[in-house]
């Protein structure tokens, strides 16, 4: 077997790795939201099943682009950032009431991310992205939302999404309040050693993940 042969076989073993310890993954995040539903004891309408099973597609999906990018990408290089985002963004776009995302995506962002960190970060960003969705406008107006993101060469990084929506709750506090989306995404950013931050006010809600230098392995 030539080295370039050889080189690729291992590569192709390596992402059928990745892609199998991801899946895994997925399958807790299904679960921890099935335990949550069994716990809470209610019936569910059907609009609200609806909807969890349009979450359990966004995580399929993102999981799926996910393993496009991995396939690609066998020669070591990692996730480019920049377009994983602008896949998932799109991907959510499409899952959501047609007109009612206006989305952009800061296309600086070309950066490469290790491919253990790329699920957890599509997962969140996902997750915002929805959340943007079906709140940032009760009335139902189309929301806009921007995506910006940047890597560095130490292994750090950070994605941004913005709404123009009408923010949180009053008393709101995203860091410990929420249901099982905001459980899951400070799970998923802690399993990052990421800081999850959020900015809102009446006109719009930034969320930021961010994984510094110092924290960085």
């Amino acid at each position: 077997m030539s080295i370039s042969i050889e080189r690729k076989v291992v590569g192709l073993a390596e992402v059928d790795h990745r892609i199998g310890n991801n899946l895994a993954s997925l399958s807790g995040v299904i679960r921890l939201q099935r335990n949550a539903i069994s716990k809470s004891g209610k019936n569910l309408s059907t609009e609200q099943v609806c909807m969890l099973l349009d979450d359990v597609t966004a995580r399929i999906e993102v999981m799926a682009k996910l393993h496009k990018s991995l396939a690609l990408g066998v020669n070591g290089d990692g996730v480019n950032l920049g377009d994983f985002l602008q896949e998932i963004s799109e991907l959510i776009g499409t899952l959501g009431p047609e007109g009612r995302m206006d989305l952009t995506v800061d296309n600086c962002c070309e950066g490469c991310i290790d491919p253990r960190h790329a699920l957890h970060i599509g997962l969140i960003t996902a997750e915002m992205l929805t959340n943007a969705s079906k709140y940032a406008h009760p009335t139902g107006l189309p929301v806009k939302v921007h995506i910006r993101c940047e890597t560095n060469g130490d292994g750090s990084f950070m994605v941004e999404v913005t709404d123009d929506g009408v923010g949180f709750p009053e008393n709101f506090d995203p860091s410990t309040d929420g249901g099982l989306g905001f459980q899951l995404m400070r799970a998923l950013a802690n399993g990052l050693s990421a800081e999850l931050q959020f900015e809102h006010d009446s006109l719009g809600v930034c969320g930021r993940l961010v994984r510094r230098k110092h924290l960085a392995s």
